[in-house]
């Protein structure tokens, strides 16, 4: 098994280095900080400030996580997964969600899923970064879900 954030050794080894991420998330300031610092780290970032377009462009560049803001106009994030848990290249894709309000009014809205973690705004970079690793690695995703 290969692809981005995989690499082929002896054994099946998940590089969480560079992985491919997409990013949905009205607020610009927040996709441009973010992903910068993500790209800083190695991941490949696409960035998406429409709901509505993330899940056809997710389809068309297969990321390896999807970090989504969970209330935006248009379309909730509990309606983005739906979309992206849908799709053929996308119906295992892990899922960060970051809210500036408490997971706790929106994690009852989304079904348990080890393959979702939910992250507060302003997002703490290395609880961030260890969302990722813990869910660019399937073992991981029942670690702390």
């Amino acid at each position: 098994m290969t692809g981005p954030g995989l690499r082929e050794d002896s054994s099946t080894c998940y590089d969480t280095r560079m992985a491919r991420i997409l990013m949905v998330d009205d607020d610009e300031l927040l996709l441009q900080v973010t992903g910068d610092y993500l790209e800083s780290l190695g991941h490949s970032v696409d960035r998406c400030g429409d709901p509505t377009q993330a899940a056809e462009l997710a389809e068309k560049t297969a990321p390896d996580l999807a970090i989504v803001d969970y209330e935006m106009p248009r379309l909730t994030g509990t309606q983005l997964l739906t979309e992206l848990r849908g799709g053929g290249r996308t119906h295992m894709l892990p899922v960060i969600f970051l809210s500036g309000v408490e997971a706790l009014r929106y994690v009852s809205q989304v079904p348990p899923d080890p393959r979702v973690r939910f992250l507060q705004k302003p997002v703490d970079f290395e609880d961030l970064e260890g969302a990722i690793a813990a869910l660019l690695d399937p073992e991981g995703w029942s670690k702390n879900a």
